[in-house]
């Protein structure tokens, strides 16, 4: 790794932890085994939109490159995504934990989005219509977290919510398999802004807002958990 590549990770990586979201307080509930069956459901049934929409995400930005490494890298990662190497969509094995929680396939797919989510959306496919580095630069912000995070929800569904193997299976897959998705944004974002560093701050930015939104989002979940809490049994 170059200096300046270092230097600018030290700065993205600066500004993700702003957005830390195993601090945030939806996920200290989940890891003190603080939520409901219902909470979790309601948490699967939404964050199963963004899981499902990250193939289209990968999708858009192949379809914009030019024939070459980086376009084949996304493609690799989209064969993951859809299941080509593991058997199962992960948007499937995200369904598996929505439907042990006890939701209804159907009404997951038919759910009506909070406003936070809906704009999560709308930011993660913005930015892979914007340039390559900081469609680069939301991936990494996103599946660079998700190992740890993915780690921490699967042994709380173990330990405090009698979730069998199935409705865990998400989260056990991705605590290694971002470890390496993770790693290989990392060094298409490095090359990407090696051969255009005029680039660089719009990619902070650009990786700083993904934060952000994936932060409001759970602002949003724990906003409906609290409001349910607050209706008199």
């Amino acid at each position: 790794m170059t200096e300046s590549s270092a230097v600018f990770f030290q700065a993205l990586d600066g500004r993700l932890d702003r957005y830390d979201l195993l601090q945030h307080l939806f996920y200290q509930a989940w890891s003190n085994g603080e939520l409901t069956r219902e909470d979790l459901r309601e948490y699967a049934s939404e964050y199963w939109h963004h899981v499902s929409a990250f193939p289209t995400y990968l999708s858009a930005l192949h379809s914009q490159l030019p024939d070459g490494k980086l376009r084949r890298v996304v493609l690799g990662n989209l064969a993951d995504e859809e299941g080509q190497h593991d058997g199962r969509p992960h948007s499937d094995l995200w369904m598996d934990f929505a439907t042990g929680m006890g939701a209804q396939e159907a009404d997951v797919r038919a759910r009506e989005l909070g406003p936070q989510t809906q704009f999560l959306l709308r930011q993660f496919r913005a930015a892979m219509q914007a340039s390559p580095a900081s469609a680069l630069v939301t991936l990494y912000a996103y599946e660079s977290r998700v190992p740890a995070i993915a780690k921490t929800k699967a042994e709380g569904l173990e330990q405090h919510y009698g979730a069998d193997a199935a409705a865990r299976r998400y989260f056990t897959v991705h605590t290694t398999a971002d470890v390496y998705h993770a790693q290989v944004w990392r060094i298409a974002l490095a090359a990407e802004l090696a051969a255009h560093p005029e680039q660089t701050e719009a990619a902070l930015t650009a990786g700083e807002d993904a934060a952000r939104a994936l932060w409001a989002t759970l602002d949003g979940i724990e906003s409906a958990r609290q409001a349910r809490m607050a209706v008199p049994a």
